[in-house]
């Protein structure tokens, strides 16, 4: 197999297996907080096993992406899905809520062995064309964020939590022999020596690495919400699972809209503009949340939501690895732990503050968006 051959046949397996993992990560993510809540878990509570997983997510990464930089991709991608399917059993075998956190820690640090080296290996073998690799790696994940949380919720309406739980093991697993096998077969040295220097860290590139920053840990922060605590908040409400998975849907397919459009949308009106448009969306996202209480409102919040985040993550991620080229490893770990520490934050804080106000976590996300929002308007005629 040439080396063209096999580049395309890496990045096609590349894709297939984001796809699957997020798909399966989004199917048992739902199916979490829902039940915690049966179990009796106070938002509280919910809130902190969301933030179990994101605190470790926020450190975890870069390790993971600076030893595959050392050792290589294929041990820490391999070693990913047998300990998902680990964490997905163990939930099935507790019946209290708090045993959830440290099964959390250990769903999260299988999350941090799998990203960071998928995103290198895509940069590894895209040659010149790193947004063209990313829009398709975007639109892969972001295809399975968006039916995951749908085939959760039905699930669960149909099978109940712990068998969407079991399934979600069982199709983790099956994971594994692929990896072991295709990735073995098909990756070249050259995708796997060891690269150390990180080219992007300078005062020159400092506006544009300071606003990704800022974007990555918005888009997390709000996602960390939505995903850990808007499920379990609506299910109070008395909306039914399947319309919750359904609305989530809604969050991952306008996300996926913004996928195809925002590197054609950035060529024309510029960087700094993508990041202050995906804020001031998401800042009117917030605002219809809030008051919401029916499926009609949520699912337009949602929808608003899922766009501005899909803006603010493709952006973000290409400054990340178009500026470190060189180190992939460690720049795609710097990334994921970014959205690992908006992650912690946002249930944390959204869960602190439900104790007091069930939209609070809602207003929470209002606050930091029009404050990044104004960073944005102030450098907006600064090109980075």
């Amino acid at each position: 197999m040439c080396n063209e051959e096999r580049s395309n046949s890496l990045r096609t397996l590349l894709l297939t297996l984001s796809f699957l993992f997020q798909m399966i990560s989004l199917v048992a993510g739902i199916t979490i907080p829902i039940y915690a809540n049966c179990l009796g878990a106070t938002p509280l509570i919910v809130g902190i096993i969301g933030a179990t997983g994101g605190i470790l997510y926020s450190f975890m990464p870069v390790v993971s992406g600076f030893l595959s930089d050392k050792f290589g991709r294929r041990i820490f991608v391999s070693l990913s899905a047998p300990l998902y399917s680990i964490s997905c059993l163990l939930y099935l075998l507790t019946g209290n809520p708090y045993t959830f956190i440290p099964i959390k820690a250990l769903e999260s640090f299988s999350i941090a062995l799998f990203w960071p080296s998928i995103e290198a290996l895509l940069v590894e073998n895209s040659g010149i064309n790193v947004e063209e690799v990313l829009q398709k790696f975007n639109l892969s994940w972001g295809t399975a964020a968006m039916i995951g949380p749908a085939i959760g919720g039905n699930l669960i309406s149909a099978l109940g939590v712990k068998t969407t739980l079991l399934i979600s093991s069982l199709l983790s697993i099956a994971l594994f022999p692929i990896i072991i096998m295709k990735i073995g077969r098909l990756r070249g040295e050259e995708a796997f020596r060891p690269r150390y220097s990180i080219s992007w860290f300078g005062w020159g590139w400092f506006l544009s690495i300071l606003t990704a920053v800022l974007s990555t840990f918005l888009l997390s922060f709000a996602a960390g919400i939505i995903y850990n605590i808007f499920p379990a908040y609506a299910f109070n409400l008395g909306i039914p699972a399947y319309e919750i998975g359904l609305m989530i849907l809604l969050v991952g397919l306008f996300r996926l809209l913004a996928f195809l459009e925002a590197y054609r949308l950035k060529s024309r009106i510029g960087e700094t503009k993508i990041f202050l448009a995906g804020s001031l969306l998401m800042a009117l996202a917030s605002t219809i949340m809030a008051p919401s209480r029916t499926t009609l409102f949520f699912s337009i919040s949602l929808s608003i939501f899922g766009f501005s985040i899909g803006l603010l993550y493709a952006a973000s991620i290409a400054i990340f690895l178009k500026k470190g080229r060189g180190g992939e490893g460690q720049a795609a770990g710097l990334f994921e732990c970014l959205l690992g520490i908006g992650y912690f934050l946002g249930p944390l804080l959204g869960g602190l503050a439900a104790e007091f106000s069930s939209e609070a976590p809602y207003v929470l996300i209002l606050i930091l968006t029009v404050s990044i929002s104004i960073f944005h308007i102030f450098h907006r005629s600064t090109k980075v």
